[in-house]
């Protein structure tokens, strides 16, 4: 589905020019969990916005199904953006003002999905809290809330930044595994950033970043699945 190739990002600081990414190359495939791990400023997020439109490398390709995202023009990208992308943040971007059902039913009905918010509460194991405030809710739920927007789109492609990075260890474990389960059954393709190495034991591919190289890319052929009650 996903094609990175020698994709290299310079940034200005002053008169100085930063290599955020240094020319890397990576396949990502539908129906997989990949985890990109690295420490801070090894460009794991950099690599997360290539990813998701969201920036331009300076120089090579982001091929989606064969098309290079990279060239398209600030329309087309946006359109990839709201028809192709779900998008999971660490500290869940919630309406406070809303409830769970109408936070989800809003990006549904940006992407002309009416009626899915219910289905994409119900599939996180959320559907006696539809009527509650995000004040209402743990950190954990707020996240699954989180995740039920972003899947109501029905993305093909799922972008979580550190999405466990507020919550507790055993919260946190659950979330992952809630992510890798949506990757096996909508066949989409779920990429997540962290810095906990632990994770890697469930994903079906790590790709390990470091000062903007990847230092090593892997498919796991028998990755731990633990079925966690949501």
């Amino acid at each position: 589905m996903i094609s990175i190739k020698n994709v290299i990002k310079k940034y200005k600081s002053g008169s100085e020019e930063i290599a955020a990414l240094g020319g890397i190359s990576a396949e990502i495939r539908t129906g997989e969990f990949t985890v990109i791990l690295g420490p801070s400023g090894s460009g794991k997020s950099t690599m997360l916005n290539m990813l998701g439109g969201m920036d331009r490398p300076t120089s090579g390709q982001i091929l989606i199904n064969g098309e290079d995202i990279s060239g398209l023009s600030e329309k087309k990208l946006t359109d990839y953006r709201r028809k192709n992308v779900g998008f999971v943040f660490q500290f869940y971007n919630l309406v406070e003002n809303l409830t769970a059902y109408e936070n989800v039913g809003i990006a549904a009905e940006l992407n002309g999905n009416t009626g899915k918010a219910a289905n994409a509460l119900k599939e996180v194991g959320l559907e006696k809290r539809m009527k509650s405030f995000p004040n209402q809710l743990s950190g954990g739920e707020m996240q699954r809330v989180a995740i039920a927007r972003a899947v109501a789109k029905s993305p093909k492609l799922l972008l979580c930044d550190e999405p466990t990075g507020a919550l507790d260890v055993a919260t946190g474990e659950m979330i992952f595994e809630l992510l890798k389960k949506y990757s096996q059954n909508n066949e989409t393709a779920v990429v997540v950033v962290t810095h906990n190495p632990d994770i890697a034991k469930i994903a079906d591919h790590v790709i390990r970043l470091r000062d903007g190289k990847i230092v090593s890319d892997e498919r796991v052929s028998q990755p731990i699945i633990e079925n966690k009650a949501v």
